[in-house]
Parts: structure tokens; sequence; C-alpha cells
């Protein structure tokens, strides 16, 4: 006796759900299209304060040392942020970010430079740049204007 062939089909229980599948992708891809901006910006963020940071450092590093004055401190961060990308448009002292130095004798007492401030003296330099020159989406939402360094502070030996 021959073998004969089923002539029905399998049927599934469930119709096909491409359309399904199309709306929930477009639900769900514009949360991780903002996600992955928003790791972008904060992690851009974080980079940009360490490379300040590090500006506001060699700077600090450069003012400890008795021969050189606050033109020193400044003329080496801007050359640290330049290093980095920051070209003119986006850090130049004082029209576009700051570079704030603070000189202090042993007594407590402000001095105006580090060229020449006797041993014991702390110098303190801080890097601040608008938030325009770091991010590219975020500082229509962020509150504050400015991004700044740590304040690094070094003492005179």
């Amino acid at each position: 006796m021959p073998l004969r062939r089923s002539t029905t089909r399998f049927v599934s229980p469930h119709p096909t759900r491409s359309a399904v599948a199309a709306v929930e992708m477009a639900f769900v891809v514009p949360v991780f299209a903002l996600l992955m901006l928003g790791m972008f910006e904060l992690s851009r963020g974080v980079m940009v304060r360490q490379i300040l940071t590090g500006a506001a450092r060699k700077g600090c590093r450069t003012g400890i040392l008795h021969q050189y004055g606050n033109s020193n401190i400044i003329n080496d961060v801007i050359d640290v942020m330049r290093d980095n990308g920051f070209n003119s448009s986006l850090f130049n002292p004082p029209t576009v970010g700051a570079i704030n130095i603070t000189v202090t004798d042993p007594n407590g007492n402000p001095l105006p430079d580090a060229l020449n401030a006797p041993s014991g003296s702390t110098v303190s330099v801080q890097v601040v740049i608008p938030t325009t020159s770091v991010n590219w989406v975020s500082y229509y939402f962020l509150t504050q204007s400015m991004v700044e360094s740590d304040v690094v502070v070094m003492m005179k030996q």
C-alpha cells in the first residue's frame, strides 16, 4: 500500500505580528537614542572637566616655582587647553572662559602675583569655560552656564 501524503497544512495559532514589532520599535528607538545621547554628553562633560583640572594643575605647578609669575601660569593653562583642542573660539580668557589665580602668603594675606612670593605661600588655580564650548545639546537644558575645574592648591617650597 502506497503512503499518502497529507494535503493539510500546519496553521499557526498566532498570525504574523510584524506590524506589532514595527510599532514597538517606533517606541523604543527614540528612548535608546536619548539614552545614547545622554551617555555621550555625560562622557564629554567628564572628559572636559578632567582636561580643565589638568590645565589648572599644570598652571599651579608652574606658579609654585620661584622664577614664574601669573603670566607664566596663564600661558601654561592656555597651552594645555589648546593642546586638547580648545582653540581661541572655545577658550580665550577673559572673553571666553577664565583662569582664576589666587596667591596667598604664609600669613594668609593675598598677593598680587606668584612671582617672588615667599616660601610657604599657596597658589591656587581654577579654569572655567562656558558650557557652549563643551556640549552639543545639553547646554539647552543645563542651569549652569559654566564648567569649572577643581581648585588646585599647591604650596611654594
